[in-house]
């Protein structure tokens, strides 16, 4: 650690502080470095608990919840439940928790008969900041965002201010693919969707049965189970640093939407 000396300028090296440092204290000075990136460096502890961030999220009630778990979680952090937390409610957390998909962030899921002012109050409770609104079939018929909904009186009904014009990808995408489709349509948000054993996922106005990287067959064959799009799932969101998270509010959601950072 080097100390700038006060009045002379000059930079005394030390490897001992012989006195504490507050935030106000300190001076990070940009420098040269052999790191091309910071996403080279290796930020992972030795101690065994397999973190990859030097990040522990304090036991508090107000902060440390369900959601700060499995944002923290998803990165490579610890998360502290609080100890006055019954011990049912932290046995369903941490198991939602390990349930939830490592790289799509999760969905907010409306119906399209809730109104401007259900959406608003969800909203902020994901970093993505948006909605995605399905059917009753749970598949997804459009997107709700902060931009979609300013200047709209509250009790109005989502089908009328929602995206329609969804960009639909393969939850199991490359995340850098994925990026470029969100950059190449100019989206921020694209519902995923998963094919499970025995059927396929569906995107609307394709044939049952048809992978979406092969053209349509004539007709359907008989028999092929098929499965709509769902918000079930969780939500695409592109970094700047190119990593991608999942996430659900319900425990049996599998992923719907995702999100581009400019």
């Amino acid at each position: 650690m080097r100390f700038l000396e006060p009045g002379t300028g000059r930079y005394t090296d030390s490897s001992v502080v012989p006195y504490d440092l507050t935030y106000d204290d300190v001076f990070m000075v940009p420098g040269r470095s052999a790191v091309g990136s910071r996403q080279a460096v290796d930020l992972s502890s030795p101690d065994g608990t397999g973190t990859t961030i030097p990040l522990v999220v304090a036991n508090m009630t107000a902060i440390a919840g369900r959601r700060m778990a499995e944002t923290i979680a998803r990165r490579g952090g610890l998360v502290v439940i609080p100890q006055d937390i019954p011990i049912e409610v932290v046995t369903d957390v941490i198991t939602w928790v390990k349930t939830r998909h490592l790289v799509l962030d999760t969905p907010i899921e409306l119906a399209p008969g809730q109104t401007v002012a259900d959406a608003l109050s969800l909203l902020p409770k994901r970093a993505h900041g948006a909605g995605v609104v399905v059917d009753e079939d749970r598949r997804p018929v459009g997107v709700v965002t902060d931009h979609d909904l300013t200047g709209v009186d509250r009790f109005t009904q989502l089908s009328e201010v929602m995206s329609k014009d969804l960009v639909l990808l393969d939850a199991d995408i490359d995340p850098r693919d994925a990026f470029n489709k969100l950059d190449g349509a100019n989206r921020k948000l694209a519902p995923p969707w998963t094919r499970t054993a025995g059927s396929s996922a569906s995107s609307p106005g394709r044939p049952p049965c048809a992978p979406p990287s092969t053209p349509p067959p004539p007709t359907p064959r008989a028999g092929c189970a098929s499965r709509p799009p769902s918000a079930s799932t969780a939500m695409w969101r592109a970094r700047p640093s190119s990593s991608w998270t999942r996430a659900s509010t319900r425990s049996s959601w599998t992923p719907p939407t995702a999100t581009r950072n400019p």
